[in-house]
């Protein structure tokens, strides 16, 4: 590597350590489940920019005093980073951040989500901005395909509902199936991060026979304005799938209500 791209490759002497006028951006663990907590500082960083993909990490003992913590702390931690592939671990080497910066954004965000005080009210309203544009762009792009599974998908979900089901799995394929359709791959990576967050409050939301049929007909009200490839006809359907759906069977307010 030249130099000149060895310069802009980050230093983490600059970002571990400030000058004495400033604090380090690591700080020192207090709080019990301490793997968890490094982990949490490095999504931090990632989400802060100090941290990118393709970084190399300081060594385990210099992490575990930046942070005063024991080694044993920080290689739990690192253990964790890399089953979520944010990491990648090259033997001789050291650790770097993973260069697929999707997976680092995505990683990120669900942590960021999963940490919030109001983590459900938050998705709800990221869902409102997000997800009428992503349904209005698989109504252009959806392959007939798309279209079948997406048909596939609520016969199986009316046939979970008429067996007595919650059609959960369905309603979170069906979400899942939309992004697909969209070919954009950061579109499909997120969606499954709000998939992941959301999946057991879906559970709990849906167990009313009401609830499920309600969530069943709106989908079938989307799937009819991608079938017809309205885009702004998808758009308004998802919309008020998340404003009046959604948000009835989470039971959550509405953002100027709280």
């Amino acid at each position: 590597m030249h130099s000149s791209q060895c310069n802009n490759r980050l230093d983490w002497s600059d970002h571990l350590m400030f000058t004495t006028t400033r604090r380090t951006l690591l700080r020192s663990i207090k709080k019990t489940r301490i793997p968890e907590e490094i982990v949490a500082q490095i999504y931090g960083l990632v989400r802060d920019g100090a941290l990118k993909p393709g970084d190399k990490l300081p060594p385990e003992r210099e992490l575990a005093q930046q942070m005063g913590v024991s080694r044993a702390s920080v290689r739990e931690a690192m253990r964790l980073l890399d089953q979520k592939g944010l990491i990648v671990i090259r033997p001789g080497a050291g650790t770097f951040m993973t260069e697929d910066v999707i997976e680092t954004i995505v990683q990120a965000f669900s942590s960021l989500l999963n940490e919030s005080g109001d983590g459900a009210g938050d998705v709800f309203e990221m869902r409102l901005l997000l997800e009428p544009h992503v349904v209005s762009l698989a109504a252009d792009r959806a392959s007939q395909s798309d279209i079948d599974r997406l048909r596939e998908i609520l016969r199986e979900q009316k046939g979970d509902i008429a067996a007595g089901g919650t059609g959960v799995a369905y309603d979170i394929a069906f979400h899942q199936a939309i992004a697909n359709a969209t070919k954009n791959s950061a579109l499909v990576a997120v969606n499954q991060a709000i998939s992941g967050i959301l999946s057991q409050s879906r559970e709990d939301a849906l167990m009313s026979p009401e609830r499920s049929s309600k969530s069943l007909r709106s989908h079938e009200g989307i799937l009819a304005a991608i079938e017809s490839r309205d885009p702004h006809a998808a758009q308004m359907a998802m919309h008020q799938h998340i404003t009046q759906i959604d948000r009835e069977v989470h039971d959550l307010p509405g953002r100027k209500d709280r």
